[in-house]
């Protein structure tokens, strides 16, 4: 008998981000974050790669579309605003023990950047 818990595996492969302008997506995301962009215009992430799709679809995203590791907090949140990324403030959320922060990318996509 196949179930879902032998044909599907509990791991991400790709994220699919929707962009109106590809070249400055790219360019945000291999400036701003040091992300390597491969042959094929995805990112390459470790163990996952996100996909920047050209389109005309708007953002309709009022939450983090994903979120991304940072060992460091402080220092990442500092190291992007010298980038001149737009950046919230650090938070540290109880529920969770967690702390983090959203970046807003090219496209206006929140990105959330925590520690855990």
């Amino acid at each position: 008998m196949v179930t879902s818990i032998n044909v599907i595996t509990n791991r991400v492969t790709e994220i699919y981000v929707h962009v109106s302008d590809y070249e400055k997506a790219i360019e945000w995301y291999s400036d701003v974050l040091g992300i390597n962009i491969n042959s094929h215009g995805g990112l390459d992430m470790d163990g996952a790669r996100i996909l920047l799709i050209e389109s005309d679809k708007k953002n309709p995203m009022t939450h983090a579309v994903f979120s991304l590791f940072s060992p460091d907090i402080t220092a990442a949140h500092e190291l992007l605003k010298s980038k001149g990324a737009r950046v919230d403030e650090i938070y540290y959320c109880p529920y969770e023990k967690t702390t983090s922060f959203h970046l807003t990318d090219s496209e206006g996509y929140l990105i959330l950047i925590k520690d855990c």
